[in-house]
């Protein structure tokens, strides 16, 4: 039962961290974005698992969302490192 969850665990990280991945490389790549489009974009088949990495990006300051009316989501530096460290 625990090689299962260790498993479990393992898949899960690694699906985060795609997505995490997924995630900056497309903010980079087409620049700031709405956050409900953002949002919308990449909620195919996670739709709790999106908010919870999105919160989590912003926390670690990869992502930030602007406090005007569209809360456009745009890449950091630290993201933008983040990024290169993991495609490097």
């Amino acid at each position: 039962m625990g090689k299962t969850n260790d498993r479990q665990n393992l898949e899960d990280t690694k699906r985060h961290n795609k997505f995490e991945q997924e995630a900056l490389a497309y903010v980079k790549e087409h620049g700031p974005q709405p956050y409900n489009g953002f949002f919308i974009l990449f909620n195919h088949h996670r739709t709790a698992e999106i908010t919870a990495i999105l919160h989590e990006l912003r926390q670690r300051k990869l992502l930030e969302i602007g406090k005007d009316s569209y809360e456009m989501v745009s890449i950091t530096a630290s993201g933008l490192k983040r990024l290169e460290e993991n495609t490097s």
